[in-house]
């Protein structure tokens, strides 16, 4: 067992690390470590300071807000009424002990009644920049940031450059509104490359960059920057008349703010489960970032008797999903040759869990952003899954170097076959020109028998051993597989009934749309989209093959790298080769010739896009009738897209199309019916 002196050390050697992280995030706008080790810090300290009450502080992390209002930039503001942040919970259980606690403190309250129902308003946690604005008779007169929570800082002049925050409300009213200012992804995305291009560090996330642009000196550098903001919460709605949460958000809706438009009523806490399941899916489709859920008492009148705690409210709760973003130790870089020959570097981290999983590597892309990102072995970095997919190093935090890193050193060589690395002109990666390349002709084969291409079942193991055996030395290999069925089946790991579903899917492979084999044969540059629209335009691949560069810059969507690309593919005598032994096999390379006659006017030049969980089709069904028909599918809504076909659940993209008006909903009934 510690004794007091250790265990007195051991708390306040964790304050002031929380106090260094609370500076950097809330004055410097930086994250030194994930929102996960933050909050498992915090909660290690409010263990200790519960154990050892004798040694907590007034100014101790657990009982105040934020960090402070340290920098002179702006003028300090005291909130009329203090901006509290949220105790917050990232498992089921919590919330149940949550429901507990609010119901036992309303049951002392109205003694003898037992069966105290509650109903919670279930929100939307934005990761952005919570202000507080004060409007006058319908006019905006200032805005301040959240703080510590008692004081916060005047950035109303910035706030009067973020478009969806109304200057004058609908109606004349005095009243005071909270939210959260936020940068969307697309914003961010393009934030962060101009600012590569131009030299500057990138920004970690969306809410660092919401963070340091809302503290600009400069108001226009935030009017350039297309921040967004949606209101969570009216102050004084009670004594405005309303009667629940949900009531004083409709109303501010009226008033002109942008709310996010999730504001679900939950009776029980099975009902707030079952909603905080379909959100940890469903927030990938949304614009911006969130990092969880609020889950708020919904009846106003309820707030006092649960009253709050100096540092959060008893009537409200965070869900946080779990982290998409988290640091851990670069403990080594490794290279990775692909199909295509490209040399990338390959972060070896410690293990740590991201968004469920546990990742142990991630990309860093190339070399020139290692050198431009300045990441070292021996960093913390900053790690995420792109899309919930593919883990990524962000960037290194730099204040926590310790002398001990070392810089990162591109190869010369391949590191598979030792072939002198090239660059090729006017790009970034390092690349291995042999063509004979081991690694190459892995990653093709990979490529080639992908969900997305020829949907073969195997995968990167048996292709490893295939060519190991030398069964497998080009593409076309995988249709003679059939001839070597019973030395396939002596092997270990695999026995008759694997081989036996192995060849059939290659077998069934051969029925595949001209479009997917396109794809599959991993031309440089030419993706499922442009594989589409070459099939399309060339009907078959004898017609593709004899295109020249002209003809192909004339296809609409078609530019000079896909097209040189395109050019020189065929024109490879290996290539030609390998695609007359995929024709013999009997791989289709030609589009169904359809009856111009089964074309629909309804469809003919139209988009299509579905979303949402279907019932009666498959997605890829709903696409191959469009297609069928004579529409285009789109992967996304815009002003381009003609009809949106709605399942259960459909989310953000029918909220944009809403907002957009010009884009006719369907049920897929609906669609079914056009289809006739």
């Amino acid at each position: 067992m510690k004794d007091k002196k250790n265990i007195k050390a051991e708390i306040e050697k964790i304050r002031e690390e929380l106090h260094r992280h609370n500076y950097h995030y809330y004055e410097k706008n930086e994250s030194l470590i994930s929102d996960v080790e933050y909050d498992n810090l915090l909660k290690k300290l409010e263990k200790l300071e519960a154990e050892n009450p004798e040694y907590r502080t007034e100014s101790s992390p657990t009982l105040v807000v934020g960090g402070g209002v340290k920098d002179t930039k702006f003028t300090k503001v005291t909130h009329k009424k203090p901006m509290l942040s949220l105790s917050n919970t990232y498992n089921l259980k919590d919330l149940e002990d949550f429901d507990g606690r609010v119901k036992r403190i309303l049951n002392g309250s109205r003694a003898g009644d037992e069966n105290t129902q509650v109903d919670y308003a279930l929100e939307l946690k934005l990761d952005g920049i919570a202000v507080s604005i004060h409007y006058e008779d319908g006019r905006l007169i200032q805005a301040v940031t959240r703080g510590d929570g008692k004081v916060g800082e005047d950035v109303t002049e910035n706030i009067m450059q973020i478009r969806s925050i109304p200057k004058y409300l609908k109606e004349s009213v005095s009243v005071e509104v909270r939210g959260e200012i936020v940068l969307p992804l697309a914003e961010f995305e393009s934030l962060n490359k101009k600012r590569l291009e131009s030299g500057e560090e990138v920004f970690a996330n969306p809410r660092n960059a919401a963070g340091g642009t809302l503290r600009q000196k400069d108001a226009a550098i935030v009017g350039q920057r297309n921040l967004d903001a949606y209101v969570y919460y009216l102050a004084d709605s009670e004594e405005l008349g309303f009667e629940t949460h949900i009531e004083s958000i409709k109303y501010l809706e009226g008033l002109g703010f942008k709310t996010t438009k999730v504001y679900d009523l939950c009776e029980t806490i099975e009902d707030l489960e079952t909603r905080i399941k379909y959100w940890e899916n469903e927030r990938n489709n949304l614009d911006y970032e969130t990092d969880g859920l609020v889950i708020k008492v919904n009846n106003l009148s309820l707030y006092e008797e649960l009253g709050a705690t100096t540092k959060a409210p008893r009537w409200a709760i965070s869900y946080k999903f779990p982290a998409k973003q988290v640091t851990t130790k670069l403990k080594d870089v490794t290279w990775q040759v692909g199909r295509t020959g490209k040399v990338t570097p390959v972060a070896e981290l410690e293990a740590v869990e991201v968004s469920g999983s546990m990742v142990r590597r991630a990309s860093l892309h190339n070399y020139d952003e290692v050198i431009r990102k300045d990441i070292k072995i021996g960093d913390t970095v900053f790690i995420e899954k792109a899309a919930e997919i593919i883990p990524q190093v962000i960037k290194p935090v730099k204040e926590l170097r310790d002398g001990t890193e070392e810089e990162i050193i591109p190869p010369t060589n391949c590191p598979v076959c030792n072939s002198i690395l090239e660059k090729e002109e006017g790009l970034v990666n390092l690349k291995c020109m042999n063509p004979h390349c081991r690694a190459k002709l892995q990653g093709k084969m990979e490529y080639f028998i992908s969900r997305d291409a020829m949907n073969i079942i195997g995968g990167s193991k048996i292709v490893e051993k295939f060519i190991e055996l030398g069964f497998l030395k080009e593409i076309s290999d995988f249709y003679e597989l059939h001839l070597k069925k019973d030395e396939l089946e002596k092997l270990d790991n695999l026995g008759s009934k694997s081989i036996e579903k192995l060849l059939i899917s290659i077998e069934e492979s051969k029925k595949l749309d001209y479009s997917k084999t396109l794809y599959a044969l991993g031309i440089p540059f030419v993706g499922k989209f442009l594989g589409g629209l070459l099939s399309k335009e060339s009907k078959n691949i004898e017609n593709l093959a004899k295109m020249e560069v002209e003809e192909l810059l004339a296809i609409d969507g078609v530019g000079g790298k896909v097209a040189q690309s395109v050019y020189g593919y065929f024109r490879d005598e290996d290539n030609m080769r390998v695609l007359e032994k995929l024709k013999d096999a009997g791989v289709n390379f030609e589009i169904e010739e359809v009856d111009e006659g089964s074309h629909l006017e309804e469809f003919v030049g139209k988009t299509f896009l579905a979303t949402g969980k279907l019932i009666h089709f498959k997605r890829q069904e709903i696409k191959d009738i469009v297609e069928k028909l004579g529409g285009t599918n789109m992967s996304g809504v815009s002003k381009k897209l003609d009809y949106l076909i709605v399942g259960e659940k459909p989310g953000s993209k029918l909220k944009k199309a809403e907002e957009l008006g010009s884009v006719k909903i369907l049920t897929e009934e609906e669609f079914l019916e056009l289809t006739k």
